[in-house]
């Protein structure tokens, strides 16, 4: 079986996995059809956070059941489906207070992540356990599904942040994960504007009609009712701006991934302004919410600009990690080309 596996510090590889894992009683074994490239992904192999050598990256996936254990009751082969790669234990305190994004159960003593800490989907073939395995609508589209992983993030965002219609919210870059929060806190009625240096993405945003301006064109400030209600971080080092833009008693959230990045908290100023800095951490439970979500939202799918066979992975990573200005939206990798038509 093909895989791209993280073979050393910054770098991928294209490996062969003979010995696919054993398909346990609830066990669900698919043949992935697309697998998007995360910030995570990109933020691991340009140095900004840590990976685990040896894992098969990937966690944002779609594919089609070629398998299943003898406990399994709702998949049967054949079925089109989604995975949600967050694989709680179900069983530490915190899975049991309802907090499975928290789990201490896994491996490593904490939430097993597919593509992150257990081998993920940039493969030809995966297996996980029924639990985390959605079927999909008939009239949803690959590339949609494939964003369903990304909404959940939102979601949980949004979530945490009770961000409600009316209110105005800001986004610090309109990278795929920006773009998606976008589309869905316009369907929720929230007043969006956003930012980004790469003028393909202005132009692309806009076509699907949100307002993304570039930096330097966000009218500065003079009063409370020009500032935002939320201000969220997609970037991941965007905190200085972000203080300058929430109104008072407004809300931060961080979204973007740099473990590089740090910021002076100039406590008297947030403590004055009553301003609250969200972090959300993983969703919790947000995926049946986020396949409704996407089902409604088909637009979606637009977002997938690029399609790459396993191959070609350094070709695509290559054109998202040094060039900045590239004419592209969400990359997607197709294991098992076969099934598009589908």
């Amino acid at each position: 079986m093909k895989a791209i596996s993280l073979v050393g510090a910054q770098k991928l590889s294209l490996v062969d996995q003979d010995n696919l894992e054993t398909l346990p009683f609830d066990g669900v074994e698919i043949e992935i059809v697309l697998s998007g490239i995360c910030g995570t992904d990109l933020a691991v192999l340009a140095g900004r956070e840590e990976g685990q050598i040896g894992i098969v990256r990937g966690h944002e996936a779609v594919g089609i059941v070629v398998n299943v254990g003898p406990g399994v009751t709702r998949l049967r082969k054949g079925m089109r489906v989604v995975v949600d790669p967050n694989e709680y234990c179900g069983n530490c305190e915190h899975c049991n207070s309802a907090k499975t994004h928290l789990c201490t159960g896994g491996s490593n003593a904490g939430l097993n992540i597919a593509g992150v800490n257990e081998h993920g989907t940039f493969a030809e073939r995966f297996i996980t356990q029924e639990r985390f395995v959605h079927g999909l609508p008939d009239d949803m589209s690959w590339e949609t599904a494939v964003l369903i992983e990304p909404v959940a993030c939102i979601l949980n965002n949004i979530d945490k942040a009770s961000i409600k219609a009316g209110e105005r919210v800001l986004l610090l870059g309109s990278g795929p994960m920006s773009l998606v929060a976008q589309i869905l806190l316009r369907a929720m009625g929230v007043q969006t504007c956003a930012t980004d240096l790469n003028t393909f993405r202005i132009e692309f945003g806009r076509s699907l009609g949100l307002d993304i301006v570039p930096p330097d064109e966000l009218e500065p400030s003079r009063h409370d009712q020009e500032q935002f209600d939320v201000v969220i971080d997609t970037v991941g080092n965007q905190l200085e701006t972000a203080a300058n833009r929430v109104c008072r008693g407004g809300r931060i959230v961080l979204f973007g991934f740099n473990g590089n990045y740090k910021y002076s908290l100039p406590v008297k100023h947030f403590l004055v302004n009553a301003i609250s800095i969200i972090a959300a951490g993983e969703y919790n439970q947000h995926f049946p919410q986020a396949l409704r979500m996407a089902h409604r939202l088909p637009e979606l799918g637009k977002l997938v600009t690029h399609r790459y066979p396993l191959e070609a992975y350094s070709a695509a990573f290559d054109s998202l990690l040094n060039d900045p200005s590239a004419p592209a939206i969400k990359s997607v990798f197709t294991p098992n080309p076969k099934y598009l038509s589908r």
